[in-house]
């Protein structure tokens, strides 16, 4: 539920700051007619005036644009043309917002609707008509969104899609409304299996091996459940390593910190499967786990470890910086002060040297149907490559399993041959590609 809400309530405020926006830009949005008739000027006038405006913001919008370039030097010139106008623009409704007098606000209006720019064309009145319209039905689908959207729950058994079925063949809707409800309902398709659950630190799950050896996990709130872990040989190692830091810190007396262990936290979630029978039985429970994949050696955990311990510095440094402390802030710092002691003390971790990248090479794979995949080498800096590897010496013994693959997809692109109905005497088959 706190997912949910969290995520409806960022949506509902981005909608809201929407909806202010274009109603304000429908406030500033008046035909050339218009503004003529509110600026008491002449057409020509206001372009003049227009004109001053721009200009009087260029100098101020070219020098953002080139700070702007400095930072970012690698933008393309496309880009660097659409930031320098949505600059421009965010100046020009901040200028209509600062002033009150009309024939600026007026010439506001006209380079705002024109592209910041001076239009000397004569407006089309039919397009401009057109162009109100579809902003007044933004507006109106904003303002129905932020009324009707609330978040809620899925009909795991369908029960309310048979009632709505019921309401709707019998009775007749009163209005669109109604009718567009009635239709929402029959035709959304939820999910049919209940929504994920997170736990979100390490030590919400317990591991353990059952009496067959097997590693078993039960879930902080299903205790009186356990879970065997069924998975590949390659994830094998990882639920190995968790069922180990456990232990660790259980038999050391929580000499350790759970800030160390290299699961972070998990997910358990049903995946649909198709078949028949009860819902349990059909689908598939699923333990989807973060991992820090640097805690895997013991030159990772040091650089964890030292970015944690200096995090933790810093909180109790800061809390002390606010002189007399209560009772809470002192048992917080003492908690502080224990993990800190905590991490120093490490898991024994397999030695690894730290990968150091070099940005300046550059890998590139050729995908093709006659050779499926080249690839190169390239150093960057100079352009020269360095080494190429055709898919021949990419799998090396493995390679004839690529021809294996050819032959399995030749021999599977044919269809079997079928009787020629209008000529029961041909003998000649005919196959299909």
């Amino acid at each position: 539920m706190n997912y949910i809400y969290k995520s409806w309530f960022a949506l509902m405020k981005r909608s809201q700051f929407q909806l202010e926006g274009k109603i304000r830009w429908l406030e500033m949005l008046n035909s050339d007619v218009e503004l003529v008739e509110t600026s008491n000027i002449s057409l020509d006038s206001l372009r003049i005036k227009a004109a001053e405006i721009l200009a009087q913001l260029t100098p101020l919008n070219t020098a953002e644009t080139q700070s702007t370039n400095l930072k970012k030097a690698k933008k393309r010139k496309k880009s660097q043309s659409s930031d320098s106008d949505g600059s421009l623009s965010k100046n020009l409704f901040e200028a209509y917002g600062n002033t009150e007098d009309n024939l600026t606000r007026c010439a506001i209006s006209y380079l705002l609707k024109n592209g910041c720019k001076i239009n000397d064309k004569e407006e089309d009145a039919k397009k401009f008509a057109q162009r109100r319209r579809k902003l007044q039905i933004q507006i109106e689908r904003l303002r129905e969104q932020l009324e009707t959207r609330i978040p809620k729950g899925r009909d795991l058994t369908d029960a309310k899609w048979l009632e709505t079925l019921v309401v709707a063949t019998q009775d007749v809707p009163t209005n669109e409304t109604e009718a567009k409800s009635w239709q929402a309902t029959l035709l959304r398709q939820s999910s049919k299996v209940p929504f994920p659950v997170a736990y979100e630190t390490n030590e919400d799950m317990t591991w353990f091996k059952n009496q067959f050896g097997r590693i078993c996990v039960k879930f902080n709130g299903l205790s009186e459940h356990s879970f065997q872990v069924y998975c590949d040989s390659r994830q094998l190692h990882w639920f190995k390593r968790f069922l180990e830091d456990q232990q660790i810190k259980k038999n050391s007396k929580n000499q350790h910190s759970s800030n160390l262990f290299t699961l972070r936290s998990g997910r358990i979630a049903w995946q649909e499967e198709e078949g028949k029978g009860d819902p349990w039985n059909v689908n598939r429970l699923t333990l989807y786990c973060s991992v820090d994949t640097r805690l895997w050696t013991i030159e990772g955990t040091n650089q964890v470890r030292e970015e944690k311990a200096e995090k933790i510095a810093k909180i109790i440094i800061n809390t002390k910086a606010k002189g007399k402390l209560n009772e809470e802030q002192q048992a917080h710092i003492k908690r502080q002060n224990s993990t800190l002691d905590t991490i120093n003390n490490p898991f024994p971790r397999p030695t690894k040297p730290l990968y150091k990248g070099q940005s300046h090479l550059l890998v590139g794979i050729s995908l093709g149907l006659e050779k499926p995949a080249t690839l190169a080498v390239v150093d960057g800096t100079t352009g020269q490559v360095i080494t190429y590897r055709s898919i021949t010496q990419l799998l090396g013994d493995n390679y004839k399993l690529l021809n294996r693959q050819r032959q399995q997809k030749h021999s599977l692109s044919f269809i079997p041959p079928t009787p020629n109905s209008s000529n029961t005497c041909c003998t000649k088959s005919v196959w299909r590609i």
